[in-house]
């Protein structure tokens, strides 16, 4: 009976110091990992490699409702953060983007003109009309290419 019981005891004892001694390996090893010079910069990278994605997520698919929807309400969200922190141009670049996806783009622009400094909704219109200039043009290209009137150096008449 005693036997049993010095058995117990010992692989008690024995899988309490495994324990701790697994516990203590983890916790040297993660120290030297975390005070290691490039720790900080290559979590930094993997983080900001990881976020990328998310960020550019680009313009939906145009034939899905809920899709579309949900790009408008987040590039809304993302220019009014942006602006509130100062980031003007980014943030016009988002609220450019709605507004090429929004259905009732007039509506939307009345209703930023309101809101919206005036240096800000100036640049907004500025960029809103860099962007249909820019598509009208890919537009003029593409007829001309599909109609076949290209010039010998490749330019596009």
């Amino acid at each position: 009976m005693i036997g049993v019981l010095v058995n117990k005891t010992s692989l008690g004892l024995v899988a309490g110091l495994a324990s701790v001694a697994f516990v203590g390996y983890c916790v040297y090893f993660d120290s030297k990992r975390r005070s290691h010079p490039e720790f900080k910069k290559k979590l930094y990278e993997r983080r900001r490699r990881n976020r990328k994605p998310e960020e550019h997520e680009g313009v939906p698919s145009l034939t899905d409702q809920c899709s579309i929807e949900r790009y408008f309400m987040q590039e809304i969200h993302k220019g009014e953060l942006l602006i509130t922190e100062g980031n003007f141009e980014r943030g016009a670049d988002h609220l450019m983007n709605a507004i090429v996806v929004c259905n009732k783009p007039g509506k939307l622009l009345s209703v930023l003109q309101s809101t919206l400094p005036v240096e800000v909704f100036s640049l907004l219109v500025y960029k809103l009309n860099n962007y249909n200039m820019n598509a009208q043009r890919q537009t003029s290209i593409n007829d001309n290419l599909m109609t076949g009137r290209v010039a010998d150096d490749g330019s596009v008449e």
